[in-house]
């Protein structure tokens, strides 16, 4: 995944609320090397992403509609004040649902 400028490996882990891929909602830490704009979380959910560092929260917005069951999902995300910023790429996404209490 790449943040601004800043590319990144994370491991997302979340929950599926029976109705589908439109529940899917997916949370990873971010890395913190100590600068104003690093740590945090992101969340991923049906069309938006919301990221959560010390300087505040950013709600994004899915440049195309997420597909989470044709395989790998590769998605920008940008502000929706400012759509011709990518501000956040997801690749290479592979989501694996698993029943509850594996």
């Amino acid at each position: 995944m790449t943040l601004r400028s800043k590319t990144m490996v994370l491991d997302f882990t979340g929950d599926c609320d029976g109705t589908g891929p439109a529940g899917i909602r997916l949370a990873a830490e971010l890395p913190d090397a100590g600068g104003a704009e690093d740590g945090g979380t992101v969340v991923l959910e049906q069309n938006a992403a919301t990221i959560t560092q010390p300087g505040g929260e950013i709600r994004l917005a899915a440049r195309e509609p997420l597909r989470w069951d044709d395989g790998p999902v590769d998605v920008e995300f940008v502000l929706p004040e400012s759509p011709e910023s990518t501000v956040l790429t997801v690749r290479g996404l592979v989501v694996r649902l698993e029943p509850a209490g594996s």
